[in-house]
Parts: structure tokens; sequence; C-alpha cells
């Protein structure tokens, strides 16, 4: 496989506002193209906003709407991942990623683990997703995609790098908790190690895309980041500023640093698997 460009994209959106949201998106995407970029990424709920609270029913599209028609004709250049509210087929509503490629749309993950702690009331407003699955990209290989809350539980990011994922996606709508004499934020050095420490265990690239801006009390801040398979990071974009950043995806690093040690290669999935059984 040839070594994909890939672009971040941290950016602010529209609240509630689909078609300004998907303008942008189109803008941002055909720029891509043009600068012969391979495959693009947005944050958590780009097409949306993140804090839709009861509007999420009314803005659901389902992923073969014809609003999307313009995302799936740019997917004939350029691999596009981006956040949106799902309507399903049985008209459940979900905290969504999809993906366009080669004019064609898929709901690639619907996220897991919807957060009703401190500021967060997800559970109100979505359905959760039943299901942690690997999906293939002509452009990228095999990929993994979670939604923000679904990295603090490593279930997700294992299941899908064992699957074979060697690219991890992380989408983000994280807003900012400050701690009173914090030169940095506590969340942004959480996530920080966060990504590291599986793109270091899972021996896979880990790309994690956060927005910025603000809506009502919350204030997002970005600190996008990419690390390498051996852990150490490779692009890292500022807090509070709309940024993208661009970087290469070498498939060759992930069999590099799976033969430089097989601590991932080595793990014993059906001992785990009994485990599991044995305490759930």
């Amino acid at each position: 496989m040839q070594r994909p460009r890939l672009r971040i994209v941290q950016t602010d959106c529209v609240l509630a506002n689909f078609e300004e949201n998907l303008s942008r998106h189109t803008g941002l995407a055909e720029q891509a193209v043009t600068d012969g970029i391979d495959a693009i990424a947005f944050p958590e709920l780009s097409l949306t906003g993140y804090n839709v609270q009861d509007a999420a029913q009314d803005i659901a599209i389902h992923i073969d709407d014809p609003a999307l028609d313009p995302l799936r004709e740019l997917s004939r250049e350029i691999t596009i991942l981006c956040g949106g509210i799902e309507l399903s087929d049985d008209y459940g509503v979900y905290n969504a990623a999809f993906l366009f490629e080669d004019g064609s749309a898929q709901s690639a993950h619907r996220k897991i683990y919807l957060p009703t702690y401190g500021m967060f009331e997800e559970l109100r407003y979505f359905s959760a997703g039943q299901r942690i699955e690997a999906v293939t990209s002509r452009r990228l290989g095999n990929i993994g995609i979670g939604i923000c809350e679904d990295f603090w539980h490593v279930s997700v990011p294992y299941l899908l790098a064992h699957q074979g994922a060697k690219l991890l996606f992380v989408l983000m709508s994280s807003p900012l908790r400050l701690t009173p004499g914090e030169a940095e934020p506590a969340i942004v050095r959480q996530w920080r190690k966060i990504v590291n420490t599986y793109s270091f265990l899972f021996s896979t690239y880990v790309a994690c895309i956060n927005r910025v801006g603000n809506e009502d009390s919350f204030t997002y801040w970005g600190r996008s980041t990419v690390s390498g398979p051996d852990g150490v990071p490779i692009a890292e974009a500022p807090l509070f500023e709309a940024h993208h950043m661009d970087v290469v995806i070498d498939h060759e690093a992930v069999k590099r640093a799976r033969l430089h040690s097989s601590h991932f290669l080595d793990e014993d999935l059906r001992l785990f698997a009994e485990k599991l059984k044995d305490i759930s």
C-alpha cells in the first residue's frame, strides 16, 4: 500500500446548522484534494455541533439521505471521515462517524459510551451503539473508529486493533474543565496520555481529532494529535485555534514497531475471552 496523506481538521462548527457545516466540510475537502491529500478527518458531530439536545431528533439524517450527496461525490477523490447525527433504519438516533469513499457512504461507528456525568447528558438524546468493528478503507487500509468517551474504555481500541486496524481514529468534542493554577488543563494531559499509551500498546497509529469553539457554556480546547505506532507523537495542533495538519501514514512503521516488540502480537485472546466469560 502507498503511504497515504491524512489531513486532520481541528475546526469549529455552527450549532444545529447542517447546511452551513456541510458547506464548510465540502470547502475544506475540496482544498485538501487540491493539496494532494488522500483522506481528511473531522471532529465528533462536526456536521451538527455537539450540544444539540432535543433538536437531535429533528436534524438526525439517514446515511443514504441525498443531503449527503456533496460528500459522496467528493469522496471519489478523497476519503472523508466526519461526525453526524444518524437516523437508523429503525429510527434510532445515534452520535455517529460517517465514512465517505469512492462515491458511497457508511455509518462506520455509533458512539457506544454516552457520558451522563458532570456537564454531559448524551444518553438523554442518543441511543448507544452496539458494535465495535474495524472497517477497510481503500486509501487508508484497515482502520478503527471511536468517538470521544469510547476511548476512555480500553475495550474499544483493544478490539479494533485486534480486528486488524492499524490506524485508530478518535473523533472528539471535548469541552474544557479547568482546575485553578494549572498551566495546562488536566483534560489535555489526560488525552495525550491516552493517545500515546494506546498507540504504543497496540503498535498502531492513533489520530485524535478534537474541535474548537464555544457552545453555550462549553469551550472546546482542540490540541488534536497523532501518535505513531511506537507511542511517540508525530503531530500536535494548538490549543483553542482552528488548525489543520497533514501526516503520512506509513504502514511499514507498524511493521517495524511490531517486529521490534511483539507485545501486541503475543496477546492471548483465547485466555482473555475465557476470563471475560467468567466475570460476565
